[in-house]
């Protein structure tokens, strides 16, 4: 468990005090993970006791990115405190949690790392929508003291260094289950020998079925997966990755049909609906799903 000191010479962790951003806290969070016993302390510019501390966000040392020689993650964007922390010990956590070291490293800097980075160097992403977006720079925001409320803004540090952890494990949770899916699909595709891939369980499917890698995907066309809402549903492939194009239709009679008018056109008894666009069908059971997803590939609309 982090514990924050006021006295810099207890602790072992140092970044900056005042208001605090995704940067610090997030860097917080991955080397509360690398030590034993974290004790941060929030310095003021002027101190210089850092020896012997892993220091970040503040100081111009190896861990901070204000200085000229800040270095660049790509031609748009420098590294923030937490890129180059998760570049530097991203890998020594994850050998402790996953032999999936590589795959996990580079997912968690796409998805997590590399935004904070941007967002924190100033790099803000052009969004243009009808309403205000609370993003995660907002959300750690929302710990930083207000204004006319008389706490600690160290103890608010605290609240949000527990959501960011929070975040940050559910985050790693979930990417170690797209990677063990990914594994489990790729494995069902190289042994299905027809257009029709069947899983056993819903999961992510799309990184497995474009792997360029894997031969045996180029034949599927459709897929099949129980429904969280009982029975199958039926998803036909899209043209590729990135698309939402489908690879192939349902008749167009059929689009937007559902219960008994679906199974009366159709001939197959638990036919329950077709959506208007086509890209998801659902029976109650296999054999009917199996049924469905063969009219749409006879389909030669």
């Amino acid at each position: 468990m982090l514990k924050l000191t006021k006295d810099i010479d207890e602790a072992n962790l140092i970044t900056h005090g005042g208001t605090f951003h995704p940067d610090d806290v997030f860097s917080t969070v991955l080397m509360s993970k690398i030590i034993d016993d974290p004790v941060v302390y929030r310095a003021t510019a002027s101190e210089s006791a850092y020896a012997n501390k892993i220091v970040y966000d503040i100081g111009f040392g190896e861990f901070d990115h204000h200085g000229p020689d800040a270095l660049m993650r790509n031609e748009k964007i420098k590294y923030s405190s937490f890129g180059l922390l998760w570049k530097r010990y991203g890998k020594e956590y994850l050998t402790k949690i996953t032999s999936d070291i590589d795959e996990m490293w580079t997912a968690i800097d796409e998805r997590l790392v590399m935004q904070i980075d941007g967002i924190d160097n100033g790099n803000f992403p052009k969004i243009t929508a009808d309403y205000s977006l609370l993003d995660l720079d907002a959300v750690i925001d929302l710990f930083n003291r207000g204004w006319n409320e008389k706490v600690d803004n160290d103890e608010q540090f605290i609240q949000a260094f527990l959501t960011a952890e929070n975040i940050f494990d559910r985050l790693i949770i979930k990417e170690q289950a797209k990677i063990n899916a990914k594994k489990i699909v790729e494995e069902k595709i190289r042994n299905t020998t027809g257009e029709i891939l069947i899983l056993d369980d819903y999961m992510p499917y799309h990184e497995a079925l474009f792997n360029k890698k894997l031969k045996e995907a180029e034949n599927i066309k459709i897929i099949i997966f129980p429904s969280n809402r009982k029975g199958y549903n039926i998803k036909p492939k899209t043209i590729s990755k990135d698309s939402k194009e489908l690879l192939i239709k349902f008749p167009k009679e059929l689009l937007g049909l559902h219960d008994e008018e679906l199974a009366s056109k159709t001939k197959i008894p638990t036919a329950r609906f077709i959506h208007t666009e086509g890209f998801i069908a659902a029976t109650d059971t296999l054999e009917d799903a199996i049924s469905l997803a063969t009219l749409a590939l006879n389909n030669k609309e």
